[in-house]
């Protein structure tokens, strides 16, 4: 069985603004955008993504 993987890219898209941004999150929050269907579009919606995702497991 075949299994795909999500990039950065399918879930910030190309803007050069939410890519720096994804590099300086911590790994595991990546890896939660990643595995979710989630897509964003503005920097402000994945910076809350972001906090939410940290809240509900400080360790990330």
């Amino acid at each position: 069985m075949e299994q795909f993987y999500r990039r950065p890219q399918d879930v910030v898209g190309g803007d050069d603004a939410l890519l720096a941004y994804w590099n300086t999150m911590p790994g595991k929050v990546q890896l939660r955008l990643l595995e979710s269907g989630i897509s964003v579009s503005t920097l402000g919606e994945l910076k809350m993504l972001r906090e939410s995702i940290e809240r509900e497991s400080p360790q990330a």
